[in-house]
């Protein structure tokens, strides 16, 4: 398995923080490789119209559990809810919504599925009431576990004599005080979705509600990318530029700086100098605060001045899918550039590297991967 976030001809190569991975490994030979467990923030409140299924599946997609739900349940597609979609080759925990108001429920014991592997199964580990369905994004964070086997030798030609225990023991410091850039994976750009954007734009032809909103999160995805991965190449994605809009980490407060904030800085200190003292870029380094990239789409950009030029630039020879997302009505959307592991924690012995971390909903743990090893 690849973990690149390159998808072929579909998305240009992009920018590694700290020079790419060093090491080789595998991952998910097996589905226990890839644990996930979703976690809600909130406790549902034990009565309403929706029932909550607290569900663990292996091998399975979300979207296939999605399914077998409203059979059992005999209603739409559409009146069961989830927060996220979790990867199908794992063992994943992960919350559902019914919406049932009549009193009779089904028997959640008899929920099964048509897999076409063995190795596939679903469990209902718990059933709750709430007075609102689940909806996209709704849960706070991921919980991972994951298990990377075959460990090569460390092949970088500055660092010879280092260990694979050493390289990961001071790349995984690294990421735990610095955190990494907040890529979408390559899940986003599966299936060709990016090039099926391409063509609906093009065409402005109809498609299937649900196909539609996996292409046009494609093509907000790679846009997003593109802005992150030149400010990675530039070495300003953890960095203020005039014009920022910066976000309060674990929130979704956005705030801007007036464009003459800074000036004192930049007329008494050299650009070094107005790193450390700048209390911005103190923030920024105690992660409090993080820059924040645009998902493209309809309304007037918060951007100003060098932000704003940099994104203009990057984005204009892309304005053909900036425009599409506009015309399909896609509201604008800010996303932190950088993500941060919580309770990073890791042990490697006999060829093999266990991890355990918490991510933020929305940030993927194959792109902390992927400034760790190779795949």
């Amino acid at each position: 398995m690849s973990l690149s976030i390159n998808s072929g001809s579909q998305s240009p190569p992009l920018a590694y923080a700290y020079g790419g991975p060093t090491v080789k490994a595998a991952i998910k030979q097996q589905a226990e490789d890839f644990y996930v467990d979703e976690i809600l923030g909130f406790e549902p409140s034990g009565a309403g119209e929706h029932v909550f299924l607290h569900i663990e599946k292996r091998c399975l997609t979300t979207l296939a559990v999605r399914d077998a739900i409203a059979k059992l349940a005999g209603c739409k597609l559409m009146d069961v809810g989830y927060s996220g979609l979790k990867d199908k080759w794992a063992v994943t925990r992960q919350w559902f919504s019914v919406y049932l108001p009549i009193t009779i429920e089904p028997n959640w014991s008899e929920l099964l599925i048509d897999a076409q592997s063995s190795q596939a199964y679903l469990r209902v580990l718990g059933i709750d009431r709430h007075d609102r369905k689940l909806r996209r994004g709704t849960h706070k964070e991921n919980a991972f576990k994951l298990a990377l086997r075959d460990v090569g030798n460390v092949s970088d030609s500055h660092n010879l004599s280092m260990d694979a225990e050493h390289y990961f023991n001071q790349r995984l410091t690294i990421l735990s005080e610095e955190g990494f850039p907040n890529y979408f994976g390559q899940q986003r750009f599966s299936n060709q979705n990016l090039v099926k954007a391409r063509q609906l734009f093009d065409a402005n032809k109809r498609m299937p509600r649900e196909q539609r909103g996996l292409c046009l999160s494609a093509a907000r995805s790679y846009l997003f990318n593109l802005l992150l991965s030149e400010r990675v190449r530039q070495d300003n994605w953890t960095h203020y530029l005039a014009g920022d809009v910066l976000t309060l980490a674990g929130s979704r407060s956005q705030f801007s700086l007036h464009e003459d904030d800074n000036d004192w800085f930049k007329s008494s200190a050299s650009d070094e100098l107005m790193k450390l003292v700048n209390p911005i870029e103190q923030r920024l380094r105690e992660a409090d605060i993080h820059i924040s990239g645009t998902l493209c789409g309809l309304g007037e950009s918060p951007l100003s001045a060098a932000a704003l030029e940099l994104e203009t630039a990057v984005l204009r020879p892309e304005q053909a899918l900036v425009d599409g997302l506009c015309r399909q009505g896609v509201e604008q959307a800010r996303r932190p550039l950088r993500a941060m592991p919580k309770q990073l924690k890791w042990q490697f012995k006999s060829e093999k590297l266990q991890l355990s971390f918490v991510l933020p909903t929305g940030s993927y743990a194959t792109v902390l991967l992927r400034e760790l090893v190779e795949c």
